[in-house]
């Protein structure tokens, strides 16, 4: 768990400081970091390695296009 939070830090570096793991279900993860672009909090999903081959790329880009409608007053 800590090598994959590692790479995943790692990998987003340039983009995304992740702070912490806000949950994990079985499927994913999400972790709460900010936007270094837009100076932001957001929540990073990111699947478990042994689904994401699995699902597929599709269902996971279905849910972000979903979650992209969504507003918060």
């Amino acid at each position: 768990m800590a090598e994959l939070l590692a790479r995943l830090r790692g990998a987003l570096a340039d983009r995304y400081a992740i702070d912490r793991e806000l949950g994990h279900g079985g499927t994913a993860t999400v972790y709460l970091a900010q936007d270094l672009k837009h100076g932001r909090s957001v929540a990073i999903k990111v699947l478990r390695p042994e689904l994401a081959a699995a699902l597929g790329a599709e269902r996971f880009l279905r849910e972000i296009e979903i979650a992209a409608r969504l507003t918060h007053p």
